[in-house]
């Protein structure tokens, strides 16, 4: 995913949280803000709570790729989204994270 999709700012983070929806499974929490123009950017958080910096950083990895996949459905949309992991996200495998993804982007209308 390129540089021009991705959140990075605190205060970026900070607007989604605050201004946004958002939509829940056992693994992951997703928080989206429609703005008025430009393409889409995604953020993740992880906490400390789901793990070290190895398993963290694994599951930000997956997440991208999951996305990556769809990058093509999301160009359509001018929104911001924030991933956050939930603790139980650390045990499972990519399928489940995907699957979680298809269901959060499903359940907030972006995906049919």
């Amino acid at each position: 995913m390129r540089a021009e999709h991705r959140l990075k700012l605190n205060r970026e983070f900070r607007r989604v949280f605050a201004r946004g929806r958002s939509k829940a499974t056992g693994r992951l929490v997703l928080y989206w803000w429609q703005k008025r123009d430009g393409h889409f950017r995604v953020g993740f958080s992880v906490s400390k709570k789901v793990g070290n910096a190895v398993v963290r950083n694994r599951l930000k990895r997956q997440l991208r790729a999951c996305l990556a996949q769809y990058q093509n459905i999301l160009a359509e949309h001018s929104v911001d989204f924030v991933f956050v992991c939930r603790p139980a996200a650390a045990g499972s495998s990519f399928a489940e994270l995907n699957e979680d993804v298809v269901r959060l982007l499903r359940k907030g209308q972006f995906m049919v």
